[in-house]
């Protein structure tokens, strides 16, 4: 049986540069963690001797419709890239194969080159080009003073703001990996949830929300969607609220705000990039069909 801190202790090394993974820890506590959680049971680990050469971790969540999706942590890969690839891509098939799967999801490095390559053998759905940024929240945007908004905490789920914020959140995240289904039980579960869903108001009137994911392991606070109306995103909206939620969790301990946008999303690209956050790093989202069959040559 597998060492877990062994094995994030491989991740973790991994986990930098062109391995990097969007969807794994970025420190080792991190990694143990979450392979404690569970994770760890849904692994493969190659080994050469008792030297840990190869893992793929897979986090299968349902989607609707009786379907589900993976996310994929990895695959990892040592000194034999081709050869541990295609024994870590015939686990990943076989359990795709044990289930009904409607995606793969892949979240890795632009230079991630072997892994890239590898996995365009089989039928892809969509090659997404992911930022990854982050600001310290000691360093807010310009826009500082957000005296003008109300953003109100939603931690039951009888508050006036919540079928609000699902019509929105369905609006403009249609095929997110959280649904609306997920928000309702994070607010039911308020107290122990790791994440924090806020209602943002303007005169009393809703103009949109934040979803935001604490990780006290690492001081990161995960920005995983801020959507506002177009009615509401004038005055530097979304510069007041960047800097409401630095001020907020500095004060609760934590260093860094971080996320992911899409390349897709010019708006959102070009709004990082003017508020101070740094471009960390170039990520590929690979889709990959959930039946992993293999791609047509042309």
């Amino acid at each position: 049986m597998t060492n877990i801190r062994d094995l994030a202790a491989f991740i973790c090394a991994r986990n930098t540069e062109s391995q990097q993974c969007g969807y794994a820890g970025s420190t080792l506590d991190d990694i143990i963690h979450d392979l404690s959680e569970g994770m760890a049971e849904s692994s493969l680990v190659l080994y050469e001797g008792e030297e840990i050469t190869g893992a793929i971790i897979m986090d299968t969540y349902g989607v609707g419709g009786g379907q589900e999706d993976i996310e994929v942590w990895g695959p990892y890969y040592s000194a034999h890239p081709e050869d541990e690839l295609r024994l870590l891509f015939r686990y990943l098939s076989e359990a795709a194969d044990s289930a009904t799967i409607r995606y793969i999801h892949l979240f890795t490095s632009a230079n991630n080159t072997p892994l890239i390559e590898y996995a365009a053998r089989y039928r892809t759905e969509k090659v997404r080009t992911h930022y990854h940024y982050s600001i310290e929240t000691a360093l807010p945007p310009n826009s500082s003073s957000y005296a003008d908004l109300s953003v109100v905490p939603v931690t039951e789920p009888e508050s006036e703001w919540l079928d609000q914020i699902i019509e929105l959140h369905y609006q403009g995240f249609q095929g997110a990996t959280l649904t609306q289904e997920d928000i309702t039980a994070e607010i039911e579960d308020s107290s122990m949830s790791e994440y924090d869903i806020y209602a943002v108001l303007t005169g009393g009137s809703f103009i949109g929300y934040i979803i935001v994911r604490r990780n006290a392991l690492t001081g990161i606070l995960h920005l995983e969607y801020i959507c506002i109306r177009p009615e509401g995103r004038s005055g530097g909206t979304g510069s007041k609220l960047i800097a409401y939620l630095a001020e907020t969790y500095r004060g609760l301990g934590y260093t860094r705000i971080g996320l992911d946008v899409s390349g897709e999303n010019e708006a959102a690209v070009r709004f990082y990039d003017k508020n101070g956050f740094s471009r960390d790093s170039v990520m590929k989202h690979i889709i990959i069909n959930g039946r992993m069959q293999p791609a047509v040559m042309v």
